[in-house]
């Protein structure tokens, strides 16, 4: 099965990507979609420009769908043709529980004759948290919209205490736990199909009292060394 992977750096689609490489899928290209603004409803925006060197990591070739006023028309006709360029037969999705994202990338797969596929789709977010932790997931909060979450939230890695300090604000803030509701947003730096590491150099934070995002300024990948 050739795929591709809409890919925005964040921590649900790299897991999605590291779950079709197990099923021994070919992926053909990690798909991310540069919105005009961080008001976008369906994609990524922190540090979108940084998804390229985390495909260098991983290995695996990198495309940008650049999107106009009409994003779902911009991701239609760049998925039309990555499909023509490079033959793949489905669609791979970090979507979790955002039913907005998922039946709108669905149908734009049933138009091309796609096969649309969310690994993640419905899974526990305390399941889906502990299976990121215990595979290695190395993920810094890259943007934060919600009750409770300030914005020394930013650039903090998700550590066992973060987690269990994010998992208190979900229950008294009704925050997802996975952030699927755009309450918050992250990066990945290194998960176990990385072949280098994402090292992050000067950053700043756009912040508007209320809510706000990561700027990385710099960034390089570093060598791993071999276990």
């Amino acid at each position: 099965m050739k795929v591709a992977v809409l890919f925005s750096g964040g921590k649900d689609s790299t897991y999605a990507t590291w779950i079709a490489q197990h099923q021994a899928w070919e992926v053909e290209a990690l798909v991310s979609v540069q919105p005009k603004g961080v008001e976008s409803f369906m994609f990524h925006f922190p540090n979108m420009r940084w998804t390229r060197l985390q495909a260098e990591a991983m290995g695996l070739p990198h495309r940008t769908i650049m999107a106009g006023q009409d994003e779902l028309l911009s991701l239609r006709e760049g998925l039309e043709q990555i499909r023509q360029e490079l033959g793949v037969q489905g669609i791979v999705t970090g979507a979790v529980a955002s039913d907005y994202q998922k039946t709108r990338i669905d149908q734009i797969c049933d138009v091309l004759g796609l096969k649309s596929f969310a690994p993640l789709w419905q899974k526990d977010p305390r399941t889906l948290v502990s299976d990121l932790n215990a595979a290695g997931f190395k993920i810094i909060v890259s943007g934060v919209g919600a009750a409770g979450l300030e914005e020394t939230w930013l650039g903090q890695e998700m550590t066992d205490e973060r987690w269990a300090m994010l998992e208190k604000l979900s229950r008294k803030h009704g925050i997802h736990l996975t952030g699927e509701g755009g309450e918050y947003e992250t990066f990945v730096l290194d998960a176990p199909h990385f072949k280098s590491r994402v090292s992050v150099g000067e950053t700043t934070n756009r912040w508007d009292g209320q809510s706000g995002y990561l700027v990385i300024e710099k960034a390089s990948l570093l060598h791993k060394s071999a276990n």
